[in-house]
């Protein structure tokens, strides 16, 4: 990639991540909803095969404030880009998956991560603009955890991006933010720095799911 495309990118995702904060939550949470509604019960155009159900991508991040997710794929399929802490309302359709799961649905994620915190800012803005973040490449292939089978419903595929650059990969019927969600808790409050990421076991709700 050369630093003109590499330049054109971050300031897309910049202004993509900026029209994103401009729209309530809970109106992001309902076409979530549509969404998943629309992958799970949706044509055979989208879902020729009666045995697999679409369901919509989203991610949360756990990072803090200094690192975020500029790319993702899940099995080289893409899934958008990730907050580098909170998220879970932007979403991108879809991934096949079995209406029945019987067995381990594993998944491999790719995914960049775009570390800032080597870059001086003064009231939000960059000292040095030709300054870029340090991207890195990560791997991991992990086990699609389901809180229901595809089949019977859901609101959709959420990825959690953890610290130490770790995922977890949650199918359910609750959204990230939502009380009992099976997954890891939805970061709230101020944004740590988190830089550089230190690696710890994610908080679990333990409210009645």
């Amino acid at each position: 990639m050369t630093e003109m495309q590499r330049a054109s990118k971050h300031t897309w995702l910049r202004l993509v991540r900026r029209l994103l904060g401009l729209i309530p939550r809970w109106l992001l949470a309902a076409a979530a909803l549509s969404l998943a509604t629309a992958c799970t019960t949706g044509s055979n155009d989208l879902v020729p095969r009666k045995d697999m159900v679409g369901a919509p991508i989203s991610a949360v991040g756990h990072y803090g404030s200094m690192i975020g997710v500029p790319e993702f794929y899940l099995n080289g399929r893409s899934g958008g880009t990730a907050s580098g802490w909170g998220g879970g309302g932007a979403t991108v359709c879809c991934m096949l998956l079995p209406r029945k799961v019987t067995g381990p649905v594993m998944v491999k994620v790719n995914w960049t991560t775009c570390d800032i915190s080597d870059i001086k800012f003064v009231n939000g803005r960059a000292v040095d603009p030709s300054q870029k973040c340090k991207e890195e490449e990560h791997e991991e292939t992990v086990p699609v955890n389901f809180a229901v089978q595809p089949g019977e419903g859901g609101s959709g595929l959420f990825v959690h991006f953890l610290p130490g650059n770790h995922v977890e990969v949650w199918y359910s019927t609750r959204f990230p933010e939502a009380s009992g969600y099976p997954g890891p808790v939805f970061p709230r409050g101020p944004a740590p720095d988190y830089a550089p990421l230190p690696d710890k076991t994610p908080q679990r709700d333990t409210s009645s799911k």
